[in-house]
């Protein structure tokens, strides 16, 4: 790293428990090779051994990191945390979580790429960045506030500041415990809230007075002007779909003519893809996209669909798994595979969305809203640490049903769609579709064969073809997950918006496409030049050490590789399409010979053991990583 360009050259360093701060240079993590977000996360986790304690133990570090390209203007003000999460299952493994909003570039402006926060203060605390000035100050005050009036409390001490918080979720450990950053920019995935919890970190205020230095100014505003003209960044109708409501038409409308102020998003953004709403009588706040609105299954009232939404994020709870928690009882409640005594409720609201809500069935749902989420943010209810590890003393049958909303790793199903989608869920920590919409969503390789051709990549419908039947291709897939995990890579790094980075952004062969301009645009902001196929070989070293933590930390094996049974042919009797969202799974099962074989060709191509699954030295040095293959090979678990 020969300069300061895109990257701030430092890293701050928080030890809780001794109550000190360090400035680490960023240089002592290759930021040239790993470049930020989830890169810089992934190698500062490494170096630091990839300790193998549990996710509440004060050594779980706690890693937040934006990229080269944060505070730049346009989709880019996005930032990465890593740690042991708490709400993967069976195992606790090392993952990662995105957020936006205004926090990341304020950290820019700062002077720091990253924060890795170890230890456990002895009581409650808050961090507080003010350029140069750091400190731990005392949060006695704010312990057991919820996110709003944390952030409104910590704004008032320090103005201009933003604020990530957690509620009392996190506070008391619950394993669905979210980070948020105003009312909308939240890490909900993995439970890090629980693990500020762990260590008593209530929030982290940040306020910077310094800027983003671009190596090559005039090359950077020719790239967004080459998009804006191009129509490639379109704030207005290209983002319908995630400002407003998606949880039945009545609610969208209702939501849209009635409560609607404006549009919101990410600092600098030029698609603010947020609602901004204000419903009298339960208040203000932002949401994006289906999954952040709580009640999809109760379509028929807006104002406790909305009561949910804000409920949870003042009480810093997981509105994703919310939504598959509201999928299950959809069936296990009627069909009598579970009872509500079993999951700490003693109330729930009729399910089905053509029902009408009559005035006592409100009251009803009002109810439940309140049972559910102070039960989940207090820690008394089961739910609290999960649906996965409350449905683990249910009969089979409960868990088949579980098990068809959460395929894997204890997150909910979500754009698995195609057999590629389920390969990559399958070879990952965590549910990865915030950020691999590439499949099969919008200008995705699914409903593109132009797109798909021009990558390399089975996709697109061919002349005849149905839908189910292409979605359902096990041959050349294997080349479709690795483009789209190496993408997924560099996104996550960069840092660049989900929206802003699918493979038909762009895409105007031969002069520009996805992999061009990312690579010019990291070399006008750094300038250090990364030409096409230098950065993807970033994304493939990135995705790799991934793996490498993997296999070092949690002995992965291409055996783990794997979703449940009930997503293979002849192994349930479970209906996938009626048990999860319809429009989001398989057409069909997974058939296992083809699976295990397009395993075989994925580890293959990916360089790696094709009967462990395990990265090779050939692969980890091709790729200048003989640190990494020397430390497995030490541990016995080199390819």
């Amino acid at each position: 790293m020969t300069n300061s360009y895109g990257w701030t050259g430092q890293t701050l360093w928080v030890d809780l428990s001794g109550r000190k701060i360090t400035k680490v240079p960023t240089s002592d993590f290759e930021p040239e090779k790993f470049i930020g977000g989830l890169g810089l996360n992934s190698k500062i986790f490494w170096e630091l051994g990839c300790p193998k304690v549990e996710a509440f133990h004060p050594d779980n570090p706690l890693i937040f990191s934006i990229g080269p390209l944060t505070g730049a203007s346009g989709p880019f003000t996005r930032a990465t945390v890593c740690s042991i999460q708490p709400q993967s299952y069976p195992k606790e493994l090392f993952a990662y979580s995105g957020f936006g909003g205004k926090f990341p570039a304020e950290l820019r402006y700062a002077g720091y790429d990253a924060i890795v926060i170890v230890g456990q203060a002895d009581k409650p605390v808050y961090l507080s960045i003010h350029d140069g000035d750091v400190g731990i100050r005392d949060a006695d005050s704010l312990w057991g506030l919820d996110t709003f009036e944390t952030q409104k409390v910590l704004m008032g001490r320090h103005p201009g500041v933003s604020a990530l918080a957690i509620g009392p979720a996190g506070e008391n450990l619950s394993r669905i415990a979210i980070i948020i950053n105003e009312t909308s920019g939240a890490a909900g995935q993995g439970g890090y809230g629980a693990v500020m919890g762990s260590k008593n970190l209530k929030a982290i205020v940040t306020k910077g007075t310094g800027t983003l230095k671009i190596a090559r100014p005039k090359a950077f505003m020719e790239l967004i002007s080459q998009r804006k003209a191009a129509g490639d960044w379109v704030a207005g109708p290209q983002m319908e779909w995630g400002r407003y409501a998606i949880c039945g038409e009545h609610i969208r409308e209702e939501m849209k003519e009635k409560y609607l102020k404006k549009f919101s998003g990410c600092y600098g953004c030029p698609y603010q893809c947020h609602g901004f709403y204000d419903v009298p009588g339960i208040g203000k706040g932002a949401q994006m996209c289906v999954d952040t609105w709580y009640g999809f299954t109760q379509r028929h009232s807006t104002k406790a669909t909305w009561e949910g939404n804000l409920s949870s994020q003042r009480l810093g709870i997981n509105n994703f798994e919310l939504r598959g928690l509201m999928a299950f009882l959809k069936h296990a409640i009627p069909t009598g595979l579970v009872k509500k005594e079993d999951l700490g409720l003693s109330s729930v609201p009729a399910m089905d969305p053509s029902s009408e809500l009559e005035n006592a069935d409100a009251r009803i749902h009002y109810d439940f809203l309140e049972e559910l989420m102070s039960g989940i943010a207090d820690g008394t209810s089961p739910i609290a640490q999960g649906l996965a590890r409350a449905v683990e003393q249910l009969g089979q049958d409960a868990r088949d049903h579980y098990n068809a909303i959460f395929p894997a790793w204890g997150s909910r199903a979500h754009h698995i769609r195609c057999v590629g989608a389920a390969l990559h869920w399958a070879t990952d920590t965590r549910g990865p579709f915030n950020s691999s919409h590439d499949y099969v969503q919008g200008p995705g390789f699914g409903n593109n064969k132009e797109l798909a051709d021009w990558f390399g990549v089975p996709g697109g419908y061919l002349e005849g073809e149905s839908e189910g039947k292409n979605q359902n291709k096990y041959q050349g897939t294997e080349r479709e997950t690795v483009w789209v995990q190496h993408n997924q890579s560099l996104k996550n790094s960069m840092l660049i918006c989900e929206y802003a980075s699918v493979p038909g952004q762009y895409f105007h062969p031969p002069e520009m496409d996805i992999r061009i301009f990312e690579s010019r645009l990291l070399s006008a902001v750094t300038g250090m030049d990364f030409s096409v196929d230098e950065l993807w070989e970033a994304g493939e070293r990135i995705y790799n050490l991934r793996r490498a933590i993997m296999v070092l930390r949690e002995d992965r094996h291409r055996d783990d590789d794997t979703l449940s049974h009930v997503w293979f042919a002849g192994k349930s009797r479970i209906n996938l399409k009626a048990q999860s969202i319809p429009s989001q799974v398989l057409t069909e099962p997974l058939d296992e010979e083809r699976w295990e074989a397009l395993k075989d060709r994925f580890y293959l191509l990916r360089g790696w053991n094709a009967a462990t699954g395990r990265p090779s030295r050939e692969k980890l040095e091709a790729l200048s990583m003989k640190d990494v293959a020397d430390k497995l090979e030490d541990a016995g678990r080199l390819g």
